[in-house]
Parts: C-alpha cells; structure tokens; sequence
C-alpha cells in the first residue's frame, strides 16, 4: 500500500514448513526468499565457535548464503550470522509471561527475562511493541531502559467476503437464533468461563440466542481448559445457549462475526486484540473487556464490562438481546493510513 518510492526491498527468512504462499499472494514487486536451514552442529563447529567467539567476539561456523548487506533484520533473532549486527530491531508483542507465568514453561520464562534485560541495557537496539500499554508493561518490569522504543499497532486488513452467501453460513454452522460472537483461543487468560457465567446468570429471562464460539479447541497452557468449560455447561444445562465450531476459515470467520448482534471480548490480558481490530474494520459493535489495551485500541462502536463481573456482561447480553446497539459509520482508511506512517517512520523507510 505504500507510495512505490517507500517500498523497501524485501528478504523474507522463513523455515521449512512457514507458510510463505500467503506472502506470495500479496503479490509485493520487491521481495526475495531465504530458507533458513539448521545449521550442522558437531564437536569441530563447537569448538571453531567457541574460540572465534572468545578471540573475536564473532561466531565463524555460520552460514555463507545467509542474505548480506541487510540494513535492518525484523524482528532480529538470534543466530551466527546475526551476531556482529550493532543496531538491533526487536519485536515483543506483549508481556503475558510477566502476568501469567504459569501458563508458559520455566525455560521461556527466563529467556523472556534474559532477552528483555539484554535489550533494555544496550542504546543501539530498539524495541517494537503493538500497544502503548505494552510499552508501559515494559517501562514497569525492565525500566529504565537505555534501547530505543517504538509503537507499531498492527491494522486488519479485511479480505473480499462477496462470494460468501450469509445464510448459507449461517446454515452451514447450525446458527438458527440471534447469537453473540467470541472468537479467541481456548487459552486460560481468555477468560470464556465468565461469558458462561453470564449466559447462566440471564438465560431464564432471555431465552431465545445463543454464544457462538470460534478457535482451536486446546491449548498448551493448560490441557484440560476446554473440558472444564464443558462440564460447567453441562451441570448448568447451557448446552442449547452454546456452539462451539472450531478452528475456521478467516473469511467465514469474518462473516459470522458482522452478522452476530456484537462480538464479546471477554480476555484478562491482550496485547492488541485482532479480534477487536478486525470488528473495527468491519464497522461491528464489540462488547469488550475492560483492559487499558481494550481502551487504547477502540473507542466507538464498544462498551467496555469489569472483566471480573459476569453480572456486568449478563446485562449488556441481555439489553444487546433487547435492543441490538447501534453501528457509527467510520472509516477505517485513516487506522490503515496511521499504519503505513508509522511502517516509514519506523523503519526510516
């Protein structure tokens, strides 16, 4: 999108398995690929590393392919042929493990604190986040830095949904009532026990909907998450107010989502919601937590609930029953607009 002087050129360093074809449909006129293989490690490479790395503070083992004459690496990570790089771009989307440590394993953890120290101790690297709030996140647990820090709040860009027929979605996934919209993962910071404690709380007086739930079914963080939310719904006779219907395409995604009389997000921690992005860019009301990053990320079309008060979203469910909200026509060229700026700014394109 951006002016065709402003495009930069593009090296994409991607895995055996990533999945670059989405990047190729982008079509960008100025790009070049890098597959980036494991680097054979034996006792010889060890110990060639080691002593160049203790005489000259470089690592010789590395790969001779590697792409050269890079101005900026992002986000930088780190291998051989990155170790001599003095002005450093990183990426930290949020800080979940300083909040949530239990959901991630004591390895991570202390990488996250290890990496974050090393960069906020050294001036000529800088620090990429999505939010104000997760820059303040990092002002609270590794200030005062000496890295420079910049926000870059990523945009949703909505692909074409005109070949996909409504009510034959709807069909499809069995919605035959008005319905609420939730889509994150079966994480445990996404906080779904509370909409079904809201569901509880109101389905005697308001009968007739449901909550339509989208996302991968398991998670890492905690395995039996998703079968706790299943015999809740079970000893509270839920099953007919509920559906779950997985991991699906975007686009049927996006539909379900402007056809639901809003989309509830309901997270007890976000760094910058897409979820919220994408209801933005599809002019569609949201009833959202109330996170500093909710509120920093969308101010019309929303309604913000205590994330700890299923009373609370019991009644915007059910007033929102009553009475669907009212959309605000605004357009979402100006958040695209801000995004290219900040793309030019940052990375002094």
């Amino acid at each position: 999108m951006l002016d065709d002087e402003l495009r930069p050129q593009l090296t994409i360093i991607y895995s055996k398995g990533s999945p670059i074809q989405e990047i190729k449909e982008i079509e960008y006129p100025y790009i070049n690929y890098y597959l980036f293989k494991p680097l054979e490690r034996n006792i010889v490479s060890r110990i060639v590393n080691r002593t160049t790395e203790t005489l000259f503070k470089i690592k010789l083992w590395k790969r001779y392919s590697f792409p050269k004459k890079v101005d900026i690496i992002y986000p930088y990570f780190d291998c051989p042929e990155l170790a001599t790089i003095k002005h450093r771009y990183y990426w930290k989307p949020d800080f979940q493990e300083m909040y949530y440590p239990e959901y991630v394993s004591t390895k991570e953890y202390e990488y996250v604190i290890n990496n974050m120290k090393q960069i906020a101790e050294n001036e000529n690297y800088n620090l990429v986040v999505s939010s104000e709030d997760s820059l303040n996140d990092y002002k609270k647990f590794f200030g005062p830095h000496l890295n420079a820090t910049k926000v870059l709040r990523f945009v949703s860009i909505i692909p074409d949904l005109s070949n996909l027929d409504d009510n034959e979605l709807l069909r499809k996934y069995e919605i035959d009532k008005k319905y609420f919209m939730v889509s994150n993962q079966f994480w445990p910071h996404k906080n779904h026990l509370l909409v079904l404690q809201a569901i509880n709380l109101i389905k005697d007086r308001v009968s007739d909907f449901m909550i339509v739930f989208s996302g991968k079914q398991s998670s890492y963080r905690d395995e039996q998450y998703f079968s706790k939310l299943q015999v809740y719904i079970n000893e509270n006779n839920l099953r007919q107010y509920v559906k779950f219907i997985g991991f699906i395409p975007r686009e049927e995604q996006l539909v379900l989502m402007k056809n639901s009389i809003a989309v509830v997000q309901p997270s007890l921690f976000e760094g910058w919601s897409t979820i919220i992005e994408d209801c933005k860019a599809l002019n569609h009301f949201v009833i959202a937590s109330d996170l500093a990053v909710n509120q920093e990320q969308t101010k019309e079309n929303c309604i913000f609930f205590d994330r700890y008060s299923a009373e609370a979203l019991a009644q915007h469910l059910a007033d929102f029953i009553e009475h669907e909200p009212s959309i605000k026509e605004i357009s979402y060229e100006q958040s695209i607009d801000q995004f290219k700026s900040d793309l030019v700014n940052i990375f002094n394109l």
